[in-house]
């Protein structure tokens, strides 16, 4: 028998690793499907070696799979065999062929499953560790922050999801914050500073101090607070002024104090006479208007002391 060129020995190699996928492929197919599929690949690789080479190359081709129970010498029937073969060693220890099989079945898999491989390839150090790729400092400072236990783990991918969540947030209610404001108080010396979104994005592109989106996003906060408190008291704050105007204390006040009473005049014609001069000049602008006023005094006093 002729002995098999060397040189010749990458096409074992190739027909080995192309059965071994067809193999691994076909794993939920039926033995005849699989076996089908064997023997045409085996018959092709033979097609292509002279009839001298074929036994040579059925040798070294079995020779790769020592468990085969049977031998490939007998032609392309005997192909049948490679179904009880195994993982050869230099495939398992090829790198590049075990990514390219893992990456071959990656669709088919569960979210759960992908998370466990990606854990594991972390584990072993082939995947970087993605909670510890940020300085411990702003680990202690979110967990401050937080009030989180030190056992408790920060991941960076988590962080990047709530801050990119929080940054919708705050920059669709910045400027919501600032029309309603404008709208309650135009005359207000609390003034619209800038885009908050605008430097928040300078911020983080290292193109602004990260002290200017400090400053602006107190006084959000201070803005946000002062208008739903206001909100939540101009009823009371209304009532109270209604009460300094129209109480019967004040009414028969301000007809003393204006005088010049008749003797033949009772004291409640005047008193009604006055009330109904007040009344008049309540109406809807000005009713309005002086609750817009009562919101913007609680609300500058407030975040005037929120500010501080």
């Amino acid at each position: 028998m002729a002995a098999y060129l060397p040189h010749k020995l990458k096409d074992v190699i190739a027909t080995a690793n192309r059965l071994h996928m067809i193999q691994v492929d076909l794993a939920e197919e039926t033995d005849q499907v699989r076996r089908e599929q064997l023997n045409e690949e085996i018959e092709r690789a033979l097609a292509k070696i002279v009839p001298e080479q074929r036994r040579a190359f059925l040798e070294e081709l079995r020779d790769r799979f020592p468990c085969w129970e049977k031998t490939l010498a007998g032609g392309p029937q005997a192909a049948a065999a490679v179904e009880h073969t195994a993982t050869s060693e230099n495939q398992l220890n090829d790198p590049e062929f075990l990514v390219e099989k893992l990456t071959g079945v990656v669709s088919s898999l569960t979210e759960a499953k992908k998370q466990l491989l990606v854990e594991k390839l972390r584990e072993s150090g082939l995947l970087p560790d993605i909670g510890r790729d940020w300085p411990q400092s702003c680990s202690k400072r979110l967990q401050k922050i937080m009030s989180l236990s030190d056992e408790t783990e920060i991941t960076s991918d988590h962080i990047a999801q709530l801050i990119a969540m929080m940054f919708d947030f705050v920059t669709k209610l910045d400027p919501l914050i600032w029309s309603t404001w404008r709208k309650v108080s135009p005359r207000s010396s609390i003034r619209f500073t800038g885009d908050l979104k605008e430097v928040m994005l300078g911020a983080i592109s290292q193109k602004k101090d990260l002290s200017e989106c400090q400053a602006m996003l107190e006084k959000l906060r201070c803005l946000t607070a002062g208008i739903v408190s206001a909100f939540g008291q101009a009823g009371n704050q209304f009532t109270r002024y209604y009460m300094s105007k129209f109480s019967p204390s004040q009414i028969s006040s301000m007809v003393d104090m204006e005088g010049g009473t008749k003797i033949w005049e009772a004291r409640e014609v005047k008193y009604w006479r006055k009330y109904i001069e007040l009344a008049n000049s309540l109406n809807d602008a000005s009713s309005e208007n002086e609750i817009m006023d009562q919101i913007t005094k609680y609300a500058e006093s407030l975040m005037k002391g929120l500010g501080r």
